[in-house]
């Protein structure tokens, strides 16, 4: 373990005031390795760097800078995603899987620690990017496999395909991010297969509405329309107020695609009419983050937005509920604020605010930072396009082109 991770450890032990001892007894773990691990003796997996991670609150500082030391590069990174890949899939098949290093006995105890090293990582790529987690999520879909292998009884077997499908649907969702979209797309039928095997009707349906958002965003509309047909054909009866209005706005966001206004109004009352009903109690944390207020305004304020692309005057309405969004979201959710952001620089641009579009684009710049996106890069180009015409209109479009074409971004 290099000098980075190590030193970000002790740093954030001192920082709580928190023993070896202390920090071993919350994570837990043993004193002695805990100790081999600060002094670079020992490399701790996935689980153990995400529970120092969460015990030290650290926001995924530091399975960011574990996974950033280890060796090998994008070639290295892409077997390991294969390999898990082959192996979920093996599982979730029921085939046995070649001796791996597993718990003596699999009991639900392990299968917890999957699911919150799996929130871990959910909440990371939306505060961060997915680039820094591809690898150990990767690793965590493998270790869940050999579990599901190793796993006796059927209670603990049927957990693990469900933690299975959370991990496959959250690998889908860093392919998404980082633009791989064929790995998104593996993930995500794993995600399913898993879900079905496991009898989870509504986790599946879940995964297939994720499926619709991957294809809203490479604008297949007619494909969005139909996931999102089947998802209410198979699993109508169990989906919440809130994954119906997330539906709803994802089905909005389709239909402005295709330039049909009538339907977009339609489905946005629609998601409004169904988060008047929204109780997020007991919500499992694979739909958590897909059925707040912010991200109804953000969702239907981005097909607002792409109906403003041909038609002006929808600008002020993608304008207002682009700003609800940014209001409601706050600043934790670094990433997903800046793809806000970047719509409403653009509803900006069309309403014919340039000076302010440009305001905007150069603060959503700033708060990128060093989040690793593909999908940002490909969202500040596209913007940077949109604004070209108009450099000569505003100093601050002038000033965001310019800069975006020097600046390189995951």
């Amino acid at each position: 373990m290099s000098d980075n991770f190590r030193t970000e450890l002790r740093r954030r032990r001192l920082e709580a005031n928190l023993s070896l001892h202390q920090l071993a007894e919350l994570v837990p773990c043993d004193q002695g390795y805990l100790s081999k691990v600060e002094n670079g003796h020992r490399r701790p997996g996935p689980d153990m760097t995400a529970s120092l991670d969460q015990a030290l609150g650290a926001n995924g500082a530091l399975f960011a800078l574990a996974s950033e030391e280890q060796e090998g590069g994008e070639d290295v990174r892409r077997r390991t995603v294969l390999q898990a890949l082959s192996a979920a899939g093996m599982a979730v098949a029921g085939w046995p899987l070649p001796s791996a290093e597993t718990p003596r006995r699999v009991g639900i105890d392990h299968v917890t620690d999957i699911t919150d090293t799996t929130a871990v990582y959910r909440g990371w790529v939306s505060r961060h990017g997915g680039a820094a987690v591809q690898k150990p999520a990767a690793q965590l879909l493998d270790r869940a496999a050999a579990m599901h292998t190793a796993a006796s009884e059927p209670k603990v077997r049927t957990a693990l395909l469900v933690a299975i499908a959370d991990l496959a649907g959250l690998g889908a969702y860093i392919a998404r991010d980082i633009g791989d979209h064929r790995s998104a797309d593996e993930h995500a039928w794993l995600a399913l297969s898993a879900a079905t095997a496991a009898g989870n009707t509504a986790l599946g349906g879940h995964t297939v509405v994720r499926m619709a958002g991957h294809n809203i965003e490479l604008r297949r509309p007619e494909k969005t329309l139909s996931l999102l047909d089947a998802a209410a054909k198979r699993a109508g009866d169990l989906f919440t107020p809130g994954d119906r209005a997330n539906q709803s706005c994802i089905r909005a966001w389709a239909y402005a695609q295709v330039g049909d206004a009538d339907m977009v109004r339609r489905a946005v009352g629609d998601a409004e009419d169904a988060f008047t009903r929204v109780d997020n109690t007991g919500t499992p944390n694979w739909a958590a983050q897909h059925v707040t207020e912010a991200e109804l305004y953000s969702l239907s304020g981005a097909a607002y937005t792409d109906l403003a692309r041909t038609n002006h005057r929808y600008a002020d309405a993608a304008i207002e509920r682009l700003n609800q969004a940014l209001d409601l979201r706050g600043v934790s959710l670094a990433r997903n604020r800046v793809l806000d952001q970047l719509s409403l620089a653009e509803a900006l641009l069309y309403a014919g605010e340039f000076d302010e579009a440009g305001r905007v684009a150069l603060a959503a710049t700033e708060a990128a930072g060093d989040i690793r996106s593909g999908r940002l890069s490909l969202r500040f180009a596209g913007l940077a396009r949109r604004m070209q015409p108009h450099a000569r209109k505003a100093a601050s479009v002038t000033e965001f082109v310019t800069a975006q074409g020097t600046v390189k971004r995951m």
